[in-house]
Order: structure tokens, then sequence, then C-alpha cells
């Protein structure tokens, strides 16, 4: 088991090498880039089964394929959104997951007024239509963006259709079966951390 600050690092090792044409890369390269110091990435890269060369460094292509494993990047994933506001229509658009091999399917509402429109170029479809989605693509992701009360039934409903991964963006803790891995994505929470570092900042200045 890697520890979870390891884990996220290799996250952001994996992003910096998706752009990187040179053969090999130095764990002093990558530290600078990344602002880290060169003995932390090689100690977090000491958990991965590829090694760096003496004067080279780390190759990218192996380098970049073990940690396409290790992310399953190269595993298509069917994603569905569940709220088709500015939040879920944000994600929709965003043509970054493709580089990560996740594919957002659909789209849904229970508003009808949003159901039917467009977004990006997925049709808004209606909630009673989800299980027949998430059957159809073999949907493994669901992701929340609903208000926080409407949250955990919309968990519920996802959970009960066969979605084993939850990407949640409501602020509220969700109840769900151990077998369903949810992740939190709490903006307020991100936002008070940034509040926090701004005001350290003033009180040293």
């Amino acid at each position: 088991m890697l520890p979870r600050p390891t884990f996220e690092r290799l996250k952001l090792y994996h992003r910096l090498l998706l752009d990187v044409k040179e053969e090999y890369i130095s764990s002093e390269t990558m530290a600078r880039m990344l602002k880290l110091q060169p003995e932390q990435v090689r100690k977090d890269l000491s958990y991965l089964r590829t090694t760096g060369k003496p004067k080279l460094g780390y190759r990218v292509e192996e380098l970049k394929k073990e940690l396409d494993e290790l992310f399953a990047v190269k595993r298509e994933t069917a994603v569905v959104i569940v709220g088709a506001g500015r939040l879920g229509s944000a994600l929709a658009n965003y043509r970054g997951f493709a580089r990560y091999g996740i594919e957002i399917v659909a789209i849904f509402d229970n508003d009808p007024q949003k159901v039917g429109q467009f977004v990006s170029d997925l049709v808004v479809l209606p909630l009673k239509d989800l299980k027949r989605v998430v059957k159809r693509f073999n949907v493994e992701i669901g992701v929340i963006c609903v208000p926080e009360e409407s949250a955990q039934e919309v968990a519920n409903l996802l959970v009960a259709c066969g979605i084993k991964g939850i990407w949640n963006f409501a602020p509220v803790q969700l109840e769900v079966p151990e077998d369903v891995v949810v992740v939190n994505e709490d903006i307020t929470q991100s936002l008070l951390t940034l509040k926090h570092l701004l005001n350290l900042r003033r009180s040293k200045s």
C-alpha cells in the first residue's frame, strides 16, 4: 500500500510526464518543475518498478507506462453526471478527461426545463433513464453535482443502478455500502485552506 502523500505526488509526476518530450528525465528536473526536493522524488519513485540510470535519470516512457497502469489510465471508464447546473455542465464540457481514459457518456437532471437541452454534445436526460444508461455503457463512476439536500438521494439511486464509484461535489458525507468508493470534492474546504494560507502570509509580512 502506497502512503497517501506519495500517492498524491505520483499523480503530479504523471501529469508532468504527459508533456515531457525527452527520452530521460532526472529526479532533479522533476523536483525543480514541481518545487520539491530531489530526495523526495527519488523516495516516491522507489515504490515503483521503474529505476533510474546514473547520469541519465528515468526513462520517460517506461515511467509513464507504469504510472498509467497504477492509475488505470489506459482502461476506458464510462462516467455519468447527475446535475446539469453550472458545475455539472462545466465538467461535461471539460475535454481533458479523455487523456485519462475517462468518457462522460451522459448527464442527468430532474428539472423539466433542463431535460432535453444540450450540454456539450450530450442531451440532458431525466433520472428515470439512469439505470438504462448505466447498464448500456457499463458505467462505473457517477458524479454528483446536485445541492446538499439532494445528494444522498442521488447517491442511493446511483448505488441501486450498480455504480461502484462516486465523485461527490455536494458538501455532505454520503452513506453508501462498503463496496462503493466515494471521493469527496469539497470546494468550500479548499477555499478555507487557501484563505488560511493567505492569512498566514499576511501575518508574516
